[in-house]
């Protein structure tokens, strides 16, 4: 047994909603096979390994980022060579904001941004060993990217239970200066992917769609046909 707080939209709560986005979506699924029989029954089950290539080609009617919706220094961190601050130290940029009584900037909201810098997060999770860094991954970041972002970046995830495993999607505008903006999260299991060329459909972070049909475009492969529910009724896109 779980608890998830639902106050709260998250990582977490993004990663139940995929998991029981399987089977139609109607709030319940099967556990594998696995997971119902004895021990030494669930070894001689256990699914081989799987070899996941995700690539992230562009994106598409972007929505706009929500400044201080969700800091992404609560999302599980990316692999080391991705990794960097997310926050500015008060004394840079000029010293921090005046606050005297005087000051022309005292009572002046933050400026939005004129530009949106986007860029993707994707992690495989489930698992304890599909929890480790090696299973999550970042793009570039596309300066000045806006609505309609291209990236053409290939990663690969080893997924050591693909059976349980779910894949997270997380769109976010880069900041330099402050916490970067949240624009949209999409997660499915692992065993409802398919091959090829797909639209993934990006959700708010209460999980409500956006207006219009913000998606990206993704190519999904593997070594494995038969892991990846190909012909499957679950697969989700």
């Amino acid at each position: 047994m779980a608890a998830l707080n639902y106050q709260a939209h998250d990582r977490a709560v993004w990663i139940n909603q995929g998991k029981f986005a399987a089977n139609g979506g109607c709030g319940w699924v099967l556990k594998p096979p696995r997971l119902l029989c004895g021990a030494s029954a669930a070894a001689a089950l256990a699914p081989a390994p799987l070899l996941l290539r995700v690539s992230v080609l562009s994106g598409h009617d972007l929505p706009p980022p929500e400044p201080g919706l969700i800091e992404r220094s609560l999302m599980r961190s990316t692999s080391r060579s991705s990794r960097r601050s997310l926050f500015a130290s008060e004394g840079s940029g000029g010293g921090g904001r005046p606050d005297s009584p005087g000051s022309p900037n005292r009572c002046k909201p933050p400026a939005r941004k004129s530009a949106v810098d986007p860029f993707v997060v994707i992690e495989v999770t489930g698992a304890a060993a599909d929890a480790a860094d090696t299973c999550s991954a970042r793009t570039q970041t596309v300066s000045g990217g806006g609505e309609n972002p291209e990236w053409g970046e290939t990663f690969e995830f080893e997924v050591a239970e693909p059976d349980v495993a779910v894949l997270l999607f997380t769109v976010w505008d880069d900041d330099v200066l402050s916490a970067d903006d949240f624009m949209g999260q999409y997660a499915l299991p692992v065993r409802c992917l398919r091959r090829g060329v797909r639209c993934v459909p990006l959700r708010r972070a209460d999980g409500t769609p956006h207006e219009g049909a913000p998606c990206l475009l993704v190519r999904v492969e593997s070594e494995s046909q038969k892991q990846l529910g190909e012909g499957d009724m679950t697969s989700l896109f």
